[in-house]
């Protein structure tokens, strides 16, 4: 293949990537973020700025990722033109009705794991606890950031409203429970039973502790919310029932430093999005998907 070509398929792909942190970046910065409770905008510019330069890490980590995989054996073509060719076909599966095979898909083979759950029952309700919980968090996430500052969703908005009262306030901590629940049977398992079947990298604590940190963070900030009467936390707060227990333990003049511990989880919660392509949690989803992948990519050889 000429040199050329080669730097074509590179400044292609590498531009569309620029392209779409470029407009994420955009979307993040623009949110008029309204209901955000902190009382000091500049914690959330502080915020802002970690965000867009931590989401582009996770790009930039993902799109190394499937660098790796185009360079499979063979494949026709540069990986570069390889990717460009399966992101075209995705954009044309996702139109499709094969989209939702796909969501199945990752269903059974990255969250209900039906030959893990034969194998060990404890084993496959630790991941589905993490996994599943994730994934229901980003997608409430998703809701509420559509809900709260584009679609202006006045219940979502209100706090006697029914959706901030179930999805932002118990949804939340359900999927966080989940995520907590899970993590702590997958502490005990690695760090207290150490059964011999287990082997635990560097990397699979760093993944734990990291979650920890960001559950366990979103919890204490809750729980500070409701202690020092903040606004979003003062009427019906036995609905983020997790938090609300917890506020019975802090004083309320630990609500004074809401706005710092707002930032602080907020930083955990932005360098865990880099982390994650860098982390087996990554791998976890992106197998499933790989295994679908290989139909889309072309086999034959490219001039």
């Amino acid at each position: 293949m000429s040199e050329g070509r080669y730097l074509k398929d590179r400044l292609s792909l590498y531009g569309l990537f620029s392209v779409a942190v470029a407009v994420l970046a955009a979307i993040i910065l623009l949110l008029p973020y309204d209901t955000v409770y902190v009382r000091d905008r500049t914690f959330l510019r502080t915020f802002l700025v970690l965000i867009v330069l931590c989401v582009a890490v996770f790009f930039a980590g993902v799109l190394f990722n499937l660098l790796l995989w185009m360079r499979g054996k063979g494949l026709g073509g540069t990986p570069e033109r390889r990717l460009l060719r399966l992101l075209g076909r995705a954009i044309r599966l996702i139109l499709s009705g094969r989209f939702w095979r796909m969501i199945s898909v990752l269903y059974w083979q990255a969250i209900h794991l039906p030959k893990l759950k034969d194998r060990s029952v404890t084993r496959w309700m630790t991941h589905f606890l993490i996994m599943g919980g994730f994934i229901l968090m980003f997608v409430l996430d998703l809701v509420v950031t559509v809900s709260l500052d584009l679609a202006k969703y006045g219940p979502m908005i209100s706090e006697t409203g029914w959706a901030k009262l179930w999805i932002r306030d118990f949804a939340f901590d359900l999927t966080g429970f989940m995520i907590l629940l899970g993590l702590c049977i997958a502490s005990v398992r690695r760090f207290v039973v150490r059964p011999k079947i287990v082997r635990t990298e560097a990397s699979d604590a760093l993944s734990i502790l990291f979650l920890l940190a960001v559950v366990a963070g979103g919890f204490a900030l809750e729980a500070i919310g409701v202690a020092g009467n903040i606004p979003g936390h003062t009427v019906d707060h036995q609905y983020s029932f997790v938090g609300d227990a917890l506020s019975a333990l802090i004083p309320s003049s630990w609500g004074g430093y809401y706005d710092q511990a707002w930032l602080v989880h907020g930083l955990m919660s932005a360098l865990f999005i880099a982390y994650i392509p860098f982390s087996k949690l990554f791998h976890m989803f992106a197998t499933p998907i790989s295994i679908e992948a290989e139909h889309m990519l072309p086999k034959e050889a490219t001039a």
